[in-house]
């Protein structure tokens, strides 16, 4: 965890930020600022500036110190807030590439070792610029970083130093989409795919009300080697809720919905853990990702082929809200996939049959009159034609490998958050309806441009040149406005984004998960259209190198296998309230935890402190961990703010 959260601070500073309406602390000498999120504050002391998160839990130093050594700066840095600092480094990482320091000439992360307290992480990172380091010197409590992620990104992408000089493309025209400039991006695709072990591809550009561009790239997988093309079906994942928004302002046109109708209109049943935000939320709180409301997928995952609509619904009852309303960006399918099934019940759906009414209104408003032909939410409609890139899911050694459709089932039930199927040449003629702002290619009004684009208007900050819309990212790149979404299940990545202004998108899907490949190409459009530097190539690499040395670190801390006593004494089957029954049992001395919707092969590794740990290697779990009460009675998955605990039954 710790490694992760040094490239998470890493990477924030890849991107210049450009900083949106929100309060700024601005240091006295005028050499940097920095934007404070939703309910922290801010106090002044002798040469530093200390920003505190509503609870306390995070505290972020910020001062410069003079010189040229980065490491040196935040040692003294340390000493300067903390006169008894002595916490030993475990983990430094500098960089100089500019396309990953911003501009400045070195960036380094310290990370260190707290025996006392290892849920306390203590990180200091230091920006070298013209003789002088800034300095960012961070002090949080593990689930308190978890729970206000967005917020810390927030500060590092909004840190802004005053001498550094940022590019505007506000005035700047596209050049035009010529033969060379996409053989330009072409040859880059191809390049990404080898890197990055993607085995299909497919990318669609369109500008004003054409599709220009459409074009598959390498083959479907699995047992196949068809190639992919642009008709080639693959999941999109979370790009899905841009069209259950969709859905929603088209529900609001009929005068079947309103965007600030309380939810319990709709629904008396539903409800959060906190009465009054109960009554608070309304329909278009479902989708804003500013309630509160955690990412909880584990419960999705677990107990996939036992959901329903309903259920899922129903469930956010036990959901604990990490923030206040609206205080900070927190991502939830199950309070998308509500907003789905909200929308369903306002139609006319009956209580208990949400989804199928959902999915049959996406039929009928959105896929039909848009032409989406090859779009669907039905796995065996995409059997039966047997035309689908096969799903590659990813282990905990960061290799790729093919994997069954019965591995994605679990999404169909959140429907309205990820579940949709689609083709490249589909998704462009939904970003075509996109960009004319509600009208298709064909001239069929699906959505009036008022509540398209109210879906576009920012909800709540994601980072200082992003914020989430309901259901859209928009974000400012370079004085330019992007609209977008990705999407990522557990073998398929997608990415969806358009300029609204200049009137051009992309979307570029891709039978893998987690890939780089689909917002490198995003941005790589971009780049050439404006005629940038190759930068996200350069973050791409860094993520890459960043990512490879966490992998080998890692292996080279695996065992050989579990011992067979404590395999022997983990053996059992367990329950937990939330995510049912599991079984962990030993084949063949390997140990195995199935949980009826996946199975996982459980391994051993040590930590930099020599101490035993266990982790799931493969499957829906991948890196996941799994560590056993000293007893073993219990058993508990995960870390932070996503833990678990399981019983032993008797």
């Amino acid at each position: 965890m710790k490694s992760l959260l040094v490239l998470l601070l890493a990477l924030m500073f890849m991107i210049p930020a450009a900083a949106q309406e929100t309060e700024t602390y601005t240091d006295p000498a005028g050499l940097f600022s920095v934007p404070i999120p939703t309910n922290w504050t801010v106090t002044e002391a002798e040469g530093y500036a200390l920003l505190a998160s509503p609870d306390n839990k995070i505290e972020v130093y910020l001062l410069t110190v003079e010189g040229s050594s980065t490491t040196e700066a935040i040692a003294a840095g340390w000493a300067q807030v903390i006169a008894d600092f002595a916490l030993e480094a475990i983990d430094t990482q500098s960089f100089t590439d500019p396309a990953v320091t911003a501009g400045a000439e070195e960036v380094t992360v310290i990370t260190y070792n707290n025996p006392d307290d290892p849920q306390v992480i203590f990180q200091g990172l230091g920006i070298l610029y013209e003789g002088r380091v800034y300095l960012l010197l961070f002090k949080a409590d593990l689930t308190a970083a978890q729970q206000r992620s967005a917020q810390v990104n927030i500060i590092n992408t909004g840190y802004t130093i005053t001498a550094l000089e940022k590019d505007d493309l506000s005035d700047a025209e596209p050049l035009p989409l010529t033969d060379e400039l996409i053989a330009e991006l072409e040859a880059y695709i191809l390049e990404k795919m080898d890197q990055l072990d993607v085995v299909g591809a497919s990318v669609a550009i369109v500008q004003g009300n054409e599709v220009v561009y459409a074009k598959g790239f390498g083959v479907r997988g699995g047992d196949s080697l068809e190639p992919v093309t642009p008709d080639t079906p693959m999941m999109i994942g979370s790009t899905t809720k841009t069209m259950t928004t969709m859905l929603m302002g088209i529900l609001v046109d009929e005068g079947k919905l309103r965007w600030d109708e309380p939810v319990v209109n709709i629904l008396p049943n539903f409800s959060l853990a906190e009465p009054d935000v109960t009554e608070q939320i309304t329909v278009q709180n479902l989708v804003c990702a500013c309630t509160g409301v955690p990412r909880r997928d584990f419960e999705l995952i677990f107990n996939g082929h036992d959901l329903t609509a309903e259920s899922i619904v129903e469930s956010l009852s036990t959901f604990e809200l990490f923030t206040d309303f609206g205080e900070a960006f927190q991502y939830s399918n199950q309070m998308v996939a509500a907003g789905g099934y909200v929308a369903a019940a306002a139609a006319g759906g009956e209580y208990g049959d949400l989804y199928n009414t959902y999915v049959s209104l996406m039929q009928e408003r959105i896929f039909d009159p848009i032409g989406m032909n090859r779009t669907t939410f039905s796995f065996e409609e995409i059997e039966a034609a047997d035309d689908y890139a096969f799903p590659y899911m990813l282990n905990a050694v960061g290799e790729y490998y093919p994997a069954p459709l019965s591995e994605e089932e679990w999404l169909i039930k959140i429907a309205p958050a990820g579940a949709v199927w689609s083709t490249a040449n589909d998704m462009a003629k939904y970003l075509i309806t996109e960009i004319n702002k509600g009208v298709t290619a064909d001239g069929t009004r699906v959505i009036s441009e008022e509540n398209l684009t109210y879906t576009w208007q920012p909800q709540v900050a994601i980072s200082a040149d992003s914020s989430y819309g309901l259901g859209w990212i928009i974000e400012n790149y370079k004085g330019l406005t992007i609209y977008s979404h990705g999407g990522n299940t557990l073998g398929y990545s997608s990415e969806m984004a358009f300029l609204p202004d200049e009137g051009i998108g992309i979307v570029v899907l891709s039978n893998q998960r987690l890939s780089i490949l689909n917002t490198a190409v995003a941005y790589r459009l971009m780049e050439l259209l404006f005629q940038q530097e190759f930068e996200y190539d350069g973050q791409i690499n860094f993520i890459l190198q960043s990512t490879d040395e966490a992998v080998d670190k890692f292996t080279a801390q695996i065992q050989d296998n579990v011992e067979p006593e404590a395999a022997a004494a983990m053996a059992g089957t367990y329950t937990n309230e939330a995510l049912g029954v599991i079984t962990v049992e030993v084949e063949e001395g390997i140990v195995y935890l199935d949980a009826g919707e996946f199975r996982s092969e459980i391994r051993a590794a040590k930590n930099d402190d020599g101490e035993l740990y266990y982790f799931a290697y493969d499957g829906q779990l991948a890196g996941v961990t799994l560590n056993p009460g000293d007893d073993n009675t219990t058993l508990t998955i995960g870390e932070g703010v996503v833990t678990y605990v399981f019983e032993r039954m008797e």
